[in-house]
């Protein structure tokens, strides 16, 4: 009975307790409820809201209040802030002097004080002010830049940049001002003082390096007429000149030099680097690679030569080995070549080549193997061997892949249709989701638009215009486009026979009867196959050297054809070989400018507005 009754008082203590602590209420609870602070937010929030809304007299009379009962620093400034709007300059400097005596160090009203006087035309109390600052100015980085920034902010530059330089001395290499000069200098366009800090800072720091990079980018993308990347290219040659032993500086250097496409500027300077530390083997080849994808074959060669002098001990030997071929190659291919001895001495070096370079170089230099038998020198059945019996040798997937896609287009080539599909089939489904199984599919693709099964052909183009290559995705595109365009004005598919018959002998390098099928298309095509035959016309003379015919083939499209899909293509294969091989730099000038005016959504747009600006 003694327990029982024992439970119930603990659980009649319980039970008070719980009561009594709902009767508490906390500090913040009674804050929460103040009806004072309840009026502070609905009047700030209003406040805010005739800020917003330009109605500054209201605004200026709310925050006004808000700071008498508050005492925030927050509404002092709004409330300044709107006088200035209002041009109530005379009371502003009233507030501000008021408020500065209780709050001496305020770098905002500081600055708001010297601003108010250069308004009110009171430059001796500005300059007066402004001493005062400089002389109480302490060495503490976190005051100094909040009294920078809030006289930048007020637009008093010059200020500023004093305000910074005395803080570099105070804190005497402590910390530095040199990136928030170069922000100020970089506000007010004057470019060549923004690079001087911003490579000071680079010194300072490197590890601001892509922080600077990144900025320069921006300027570089924003420069119009060249003149920017004129003063970044003095400040930079400048600087490493002076510090030639700074390796962020020459990386800068090489880095600015891509951007310009100044690639035996980038390749000389990458090379001086590795001299001195013997560890940019990497980046050189990645270089000859960029050159060779731009078509420098020449600065390629010489970067991949400078990493095979290394000797065969050097890591990079065989990737430098195999870009230093496949450079040559491509140089004989753009070049249009026909000397079979240049490719026969090609082939043997490629044969010497095998014992010197892994599994991954390996299947690259079969590839051009591949290639050069079959397309230069007419071995197709030693061309497939190779291939075929590489393909059982190599194990990795990537590996595989690139051998059957050679396989397949040589198939393609010789009129063997299915084997071709069932091999790109194959690297379609082995590598769905990565570049070659996009470009297996792409290839497929346009298989069978060259044997007319045009329905197949668009599904797969739907799916590989969403790819992540952008090369794939273009021609994706633009296939599906020569699909769509020319059945829906000929349902009968006539003419995309044609064209397709046309897309087919220029693939299988078959000319002469190209061209004869091309001009019968000119002849007697209609609105949209007349243009795509135009351009392949435009293509294949440009491939002969027949610059002056390639110019005016494509130029007839522009002007006959403006509204159709291959018209802003035309347009920049004619500027450009206006430009690289004609020398007619106003002429290319001209159109690269027609191109950007009256094709802004063009994917040649971007490159147009480079070129424009080089020239």
């Amino acid at each position: 009975m003694r327990i029982v009754r024992l439970m119930i008082g603990i659980v009649l203590l319980l039970t008070l307790a719980q009561t009594a602590m709902g009767q508490i209420v906390t500090p913040e609870q009674k804050q929460k409820k103040n009806p004072k602070n309840e009026q502070i937010a609905i009047d700030e929030q209003l406040a805010n809201q005739h800020f917003r809304s330009q109605e500054y007299e209201q605004a200026r009379d709310l925050y006004g209040h808000l700071y008498e009962r508050t005492k925030q620093n927050y509404h002092f400034q709004q409330y300044v802030e709107c006088l200035l709007i209002l041009k109530q300059y005379d009371e502003a400097e009233k507030h501000l002097k008021s408020f500065l005596r209780s709050n001496p160090n305020h770098p905002k009203s500081l600055a708001d004080l010297i601003y108010i006087y250069t308004l009110n035309d009171k430059t001796d109390k500005a300059k007066k002010q402004f001493s005062e600052i400089l002389k109480k100015l302490p060495d503490h980085a976190p005051t100094i830049r909040s009294i920078g920034n809030s006289l930048q902010s007020r637009g008093l530059s010059e200020m500023a940049q004093t305000v910074y330089e005395k803080g570099n001395q105070l804190l005497d290499g402590e910390e530095s001002f040199y990136m928030d000069l170069a922000n100020l200098h970089h506000s007010t366009a004057n470019y060549q003082e923004a690079f001087r800090y911003y490579f000071m800072e680079l010194e300072k720091n490197p590890g601001q390096y892509n922080n600077i990079k990144n900025r320069l980018q921006t300027l570089l993308f924003y420069d119009v007429n060249n003149s920017i990347s004129d003063e970044m290219r003095i400040a930079l040659l400048k600087r490493t000149q002076e510090k030639p032993d700074n390796l962020e500086l020459a990386q800068m250097l090489v880095w600015f030099a891509i951007q310009q496409e100044d690639y035996d500027i980038a390749l000389a300077q990458c090379q001086s680097i590795d001299r001195k530390t013997n560890d940019q083997g990497a980046q050189i080849i990645n270089l000859a690679g960029i050159c060779l994808n731009n078509k420098q074959f020449d600065v390629a060669k010489e970067g991949y030569q400078y990493e095979l002098n290394k000797g065969k001990s050097n890591p990079f030997y065989g990737q430098a080995l195999t870009g230093a071929i496949n450079a040559e190659y491509q140089q004989l291919k753009t070049a249009n070549s026909k000397d079979a001895k240049a490719y026969e001495r090609l082939s043997k070096r490629i044969g010497e080549a095998y014992n010197d370079i892994n599994t991954n170089d390996l299947t690259k230099l079969t590839v051009i193997q591949a290639d050069i038998m079959a397309y230069q020198l007419g071995q197709i059945d030693e061309a497939v061997a190779l291939l075929t019996n590489t393909i059982a040798e190599v194990g990795g997937k990537q590996d595989k892949a690139a051998l059957k896609l050679k396989l397949a287009d040589i198939y393609l080539r010789e009129d063997e249709v299915w084997e071709a599909t069932l091999l790109y089939s194959q690297v379609d489904k082995s590598l769905k989701e990565e570049p070659l199984g996009h470009e297996a599919r792409f290839k497929n693709a346009q298989l069978r638009y060259f044997i007319g099964e045009y329905e197949w052909a668009e599904s797969q183009l739907k799916v590989l215009k969403a790819a992540t290559s952008k090369l794939i995705a273009n021609d994706a595109m633009t296939l599906s486009l020569v699909i769509k365009d020319n059945l829906e004005v000929d349902t009968t598919g006539i003419e995309l026979n044609r064209l397709a018959r046309v897309d087919y002998r220029i693939y299988q390098q078959r000319e002469n009867e190209a061209i004869a099928l091309l001009d019968d298309i000119i002849a007697t095509g209609n609105e949209i196959s007349k243009p795509h035959a135009l351009f392949r016309k435009g293509e294949i003379a440009e491939q002969r050297k027949e610059f002056e015919a390639a110019e005016q083939l494509y130029l007839q499209i522009v002007a006959q054809y403006p509204d159709s899909y291959m018209a802003d293509a035309a347009l920049m294969h004619a500027a450009l070989i206006e430009q690289n091989e004609l020398k007619n730099k106003t002429l290319a000038g001209e159109h690269y400018e027609k191109l950007i005016d009256e094709y802004p959504t063009s994917i040649y747009t971007a490159q147009a507005k480079k070129n424009y600006r080089k020239l």
